[in-house]
């Protein structure tokens, strides 16, 4: 028998390698500099802000980079994007009126935020967090007139919580789902990406009920202020991070609606998991001092007995379930699922059915607690009926060809 031997010299090697950075160079010069652009204040951002947006404008007249973009807004135009800035950019293209017609007056009005809270940004730094937090009943839909719920976030809402959430409220004609939600995004650097600009831009006109806000995964970082680093965790570094939560749930807030700000889950990487322990503690510090919106600890669903990280979690009748991606920091559907289906039972009650909500508020410190009764077992055994209508509806969906 044969054998064929597939050999190639270190220079076609060399060559294949070279070609595929110089394409990704013409294609992606643009989203490089971005990237350094996001990187934390340091020696590496030092070298590569400079390289990188040196590269982009030396590429730039190539015009491969307006091509992409091109490309990226066309698909925006045709719906196949979850780019809510894009999407909302396109929205407001095909709404203008015809050439020669006069615009004046006829846009919405900029979003104003109320004032900002002085407790929310200037209140104590908490020392701990809630385990799990009620949600107070929200009025009766209104017939005819759904509840406008605006998503909003990083990736920690674009990935799992948002589709879980569309998904279940695709039938569901009391309620309707606003996109506002940019992964890689953070409200630590907003010189890379401005909430308080990019916000009112996604939600266009709509005026939202509700708000849930899922953000923070990507703030775990040092960043510039007035030229001077401030570094993570410090003093100054808190009270101008807390300072940005009580911005934006001033701007959320926008036409008095409520905020449900859904809080980072236990992560896998002990560091990262401190970091966002920092995060969590800041934003409840800020979001508690408000009367119109509620923290609310995704850890009750997903986390293990002691509120650490739980990647599986196996239900009453032995199947096993997934609750994290494999990232370690993303929810999975399954585990978005047991949030989004106690979300919707708070956004259109059923008739007649008391409002199931998570167990009392139970403070927990940012270190690992005694173990005890897991909430996220509960909370799973008690949504596995609701998880099962997801993951129907869902086999549904994909069997007529939707998404």
């Amino acid at each position: 028998m044969n054998h064929v031997r597939v050999s190639h010299s270190i220079r076609q090697m060399f060559l294949a390698l070279a070609g595929f950075v110089v394409g990704i160079s013409l294609i992606e010069s643009d989203g490089l500099a971005k990237w350094a652009d996001r990187l934390e204040p340091g020696a590496l951002r030092s070298v590569a802000a400079p390289a990188t947006a040196a590269l982009n404008k030396l590429l730039q007249p190539l015009g491969a980079g307006a091509l992409r973009e091109r490309a990226v807004d066309e698909a925006a135009r045709i719906g196949w994007t979850d780019d809510a800035v894009r999407l909302a950019h396109h929205t407001k293209r095909a709404a203008r009126p015809a050439t020669g017609v006069s615009t004046a007056g006829a846009g919405p009005a900029p979003l104003k935020p109320p004032p900002v809270s002085t407790a929310a940004a200037t209140a104590p730094l908490a020392l701990s967090v809630p385990r799990a937090t009620a949600l107070s009943p929200l009025a009766p839909v209104e017939r005819g007139k759904p509840r406008v719920v605006t998503l909003a976030g990083d990736s920690m809402m674009a990935v799992g919580l948002s589709a879980t959430l569309m998904r279940l409220a695709a039938n569901d004609t009391n309620v309707r789902m606003v996109k506002a939600f940019r992964s890689g995004t953070g409200l630590a650097r907003p010189d890379v990406f401005n909430w308080m600009e990019e916000y009112p831009a996604m939600i266009g006109a709509e005026k939202p009920d509700v708000v849930i806000i899922a953000i923070g995964a990507n703030d775990g970082q040092s960043f510039e202020v007035d030229g001077r680093v401030q570094s993570f965790g410090t003093a100054e570094w808190r009270k101008t991070y807390q300072s940005r939560v009580a911005d934006f749930l001033a701007l959320a807030e926008g036409d008095r609606a409520r905020v449900v700000w859904v809080g980072m889950p236990p992560m896998r990487m002990d560091a990262y998991n401190t970091r966002m322990a920092m995060i969590n503690r800041i934003v409840y510090t800020a979001v508690s001092q408000d009367p119109r919106a509620t923290w609310w600890n995704p850890a009750a669903f997903v986390a293990d007995e002691a509120g650490g990280f739980r990647e599986f979690a196996t239900l009453g009748n032995g199947k096993t379930m997934r609750l994290r991606a494999e990232d370690g920091i993303h929810f999975s559907d399954d585990g978005a699922g047991l949030m989004s289906s106690v979300l919707m039972k708070w956004l259109d009650p059923p008739p007649q059915t008391a409002l199931q909500v998570p167990e009392p508020a139970r403070a927990i410190s940012t270190a690992r607690a005694a173990p005890q009764e897991s909430s996220a077992t509960f909370a799973v055994k008690r949504d596995l009926a609701g998880v099962t209508a997801l993951r129907a509806r869902r086999d549904e969906t994909r069997r007529w060809g939707l998404r």
